[in-house]
């Protein structure tokens, strides 16, 4: 088992790159994200994300669905084309549920729904 020490060392090793086109989620989120986890990247929509998307960078991708530019799935597939292994969770508001199987299908690991609740996590 994990103790509390180690689980803090971890996740001050892990890294996120975090995409959200809304500015206040964007900055509600990363504050969330930022009481967990100390290297956080931030990018403002998936084609910022695909430009700052290194595959030995980041541990974890943490992107929103629906965003100018390209959008979480197209953002999915092209990260799962240079890393076949990144993990990747897609923030979803509840009314895209019904692309859950299309981004499952494109690799994504997890999802969050929208409005995001401190209870899931």
């Amino acid at each position: 088992m994990i103790g509390a020490k180690d689980l803090i060392k971890f996740s001050e090793k892990v890294s996120i790159l975090y995409a959200e086109d809304d500015e206040k989620l964007r900055e509600d989120t990363s504050r969330l994200l930022s009481t967990f986890f100390k290297n956080i990247t931030i990018a403002v929509d998936g084609k910022d994300a695909l430009e700052k998307y290194k595959p030995d960078l980041f541990d974890i991708v943490i992107s929103d669905f629906v965003m100018p530019e390209m959008n979480g799935m197209e953002l999915t597939k092209n990260i799962k084309a240079i890393n076949q292994e990144q993990i990747i969770i897609i923030l979803s508001a509840h009314d895209e549920h019904h692309y859950v199987e299309e981004l499952k299908k494109a690799g994504v690991d997890d999802f969050i729904f929208k409005p995001l609740n401190i209870q899931q996590f």
